[in-house]
């Protein structure tokens, strides 16, 4: 493992709000990147000053700014996934580790995240995410939108790349982050790995604490996107016409889920209902 050497990447937009407490996150890591690439889509913000402040007084982060205004939405339909190709296009190591700016990383995520490529079978690492709760909205749609960790098949698993590892190899032969989607462009990415026929390794405690929509309204816009994202993308069909069933007949819900409160049952109907509003909406368009 010592002579193998990684590239952090990231992406950020105006997030002047959090960005610090998420470099403290990468600070107190256990082990770092031999750098760590992040690339601003030309944030209004302070987000570029602090990152510049941060880099200068922690010099060993070896952090590289990269400040591309494309990578935004007024340019390009996906740009978190432009901002990543950018990323990785910069570096300088073979083996590329992503994470999310919102996101706060558990003090041995980078350890965790790359030690599977000891075996140098594997090419993609797949890390998990665990919701940051700040609020009791957020403790409730936690509790019914997202799996834990025991709930998932590691052989199934689509890593989101809030918390991913893979060989640039790898990235280069899928045709790297699909930039025509704002949203699920990870998931596709994960796709085409597997299409490739990529070995995968799920790492458990490789975590990242993400923030889960903060209240109803955040809620429904998030599920909308990625009900939309799905149908740009004509994945996840299934899924979505068995919501789609439920959203016509609510009584099901209830039937299937007696041991939660009436709350809980209503708001993953809001989330079902989001969900197939965003991807009937994307399937309308085309």
């Amino acid at each position: 493992m010592d002579n193998i050497k990684f590239s952090l990447i990231t992406t950020v937009y105006n997030e002047d709000k959090n960005i610090e407490v998420f470099l403290d996150s990468y600070k107190k890591q256990t082990k770092y990147a031999h750098e760590f690439v992040i690339v601003d889509g030309g944030s209004t913000d302070n987000t570029v000053s602090i990152i510049n402040n941060y880099s200068k007084q922690n010099e060993n982060l070896n952090i590289k700014l990269i400040i591309d205004k494309t990578c935004s939405k007024k340019y390009v339909n996906g740009p978190i996934a432009k901002g990543r190709n950018i990323a990785i296009e910069n570096s300088n190591f073979e083996y590329i580790v992503a994470t999310d700016a919102g996101c706060l990383l558990n003090y041995n995520w980078f350890e965790e995240i790359t030690k599977p490529f000891s075996n140098e079978n594997i090419d993609v690492v797949s890390g998990w995410y665990e919701p940051n709760i700040k609020n009791k909205f957020q403790e409730d749609y936690s509790s019914i939108a997202m799996k834990s960790v025991d709930d998932i098949d590691p052989e199934k698993f689509l890593p989101s790349s809030r918390s991913i590892a893979f060989k640039k190899e790898c990235w280069l032969k899928v045709g790297k982050y699909p930039t025509f989607t704002y949203t699920a462009e990870d998931t596709l990415f994960d796709l085409n790995l597997k299409k490739e026929g990529y070995t995968f390794k799920f790492a458990k405690n490789a975590i990242v604490y993400w923030d889960c929509p903060y209240d109803f309204d955040e809620m429904i816009k998030k599920q909308i996107a990625y009900g939309f994202g799905d149908g740009q993308l004509k994945i996840n069909r299934l899924a979505t016409l068995l919501q789609l069933i439920v959203v016509i007949f609510p009584i099901i819900l209830f039937f299937r889920n007696r041991k939660n409160s009436l709350k809980q049952i209503l708001l993953k109907y809001c989330i079902f209902s989001a969900n197939v509003y965003g991807y009937i909406k994307r399937i309308i368009k085309t």
